[in-house]
This record gives C-alpha cells, sequence and structure tokens, in this order.
C-alpha cells in the first residue's frame, strides 16, 4: 500500500459552465466535480447526491467509485446537469464527516457570476465559473 501524499487543504475543485445535455437534447447548467489527487491504478467518479430547492443547491459528496475494472490514472471526477436555473441560490456542498463549505451563485438571462465565495474554515472546495458553453457532453 502506497502511503497518501498531503495535497493540503483543497480536496475537490467544481466548475461550473453552461453546457448542452445530448441525452435530454436541452441546455443545462454543468457542474464538474473533480478530486485535486490523482489516482495511480484504477479511473474513479465521483458519487453524489444533489437536490434542488428553492433557492437552494445541495451536493452530497458521498465517495468514490471505480468507474470500470481496468487499470488507469487520472483524478475522480463526476458532473451534474441542472436545469431551468434562474435567480440566486446558495450552493452547500457536503463531503464525508458532513463537513459543508457553501457558497451563493446567480443565474441570469445570458450569464451566471459567483456572489459569495467559499469562506468556511474547514474550506475543501475550490469554486470556479465560466461563461463559455460547452458544446460536448
Amino acid at each position: 500500500m502506497f502511503p497518501r501524499i498531503d495535497k493540503g487543504p483543497i480536496e475537490y475543485s467544481l466548475e461550473i459552465y453552461p453546457a448542452f445535455n445530448t441525452e435530454k437534447q436541452r441546455d443545462c447548467v454543468r457542474f464538474h466535480f473533480r478530486t485535486t489527487e490523482e489516482f495511480t491504478h484504477f479511473r474513479y467518479n465521483i458519487a453524489i447526491e444533489e437536490l434542488e430547492e428553492k433557492g437552494v443547491l445541495r451536493f452530497t459528496l458521498r465517495g468514490l467509485k471505480a468507474k470500470d475494472l481496468l487499470p488507469g490514472t487520472g483524478v475522480a471526477e463526476s458532473v451534474v446537469d441542472l436545469f431551468d436555473l434562474a435567480g440566486a441560490y446558495d450552493v452547500r456542498v457536503t463531503k464525508p464527516g458532513d463537513i459543508v463549505n457553501s457558497f451563493r451563485i446567480s443565474f441570469g438571462d445570458s450569464s451566471m457570476r459567483l456572489v459569495k465565495s467559499v469562506t468556511d474554515a474547514d474550506r475543501f472546495l475550490d469554486v470556479a465559473i465560466s461563461n463559455d458553453k460547452v458544446e460536448n457532453a
């Protein structure tokens, strides 16, 4: 067993950007979660539960699941596509251990912006927003 390398307090990154969901053939806002740690034996997905309530988006990171049984390297990642977001939302991301990071984002007609950044004492998440649309799913 190889020892884990301490990569600092930031364990996850989250990119938020407009995209096109090919399965539903609709525009969406994509929440792309990634680990900062790269894995050398297998490729992983992040197991995520999402809940959208009035003015609140909740993402619960449940751990890692192997993508397949073939060896591979890279970060663990997963995407969540949400539709018809408008206005301001408080976003809460919870990782195992019930540690929560929160921020506020506003969705306008043609752009989105970060209203309040993550400032929690137990910060584990970096958030980046892009208004450039990604065409592939």
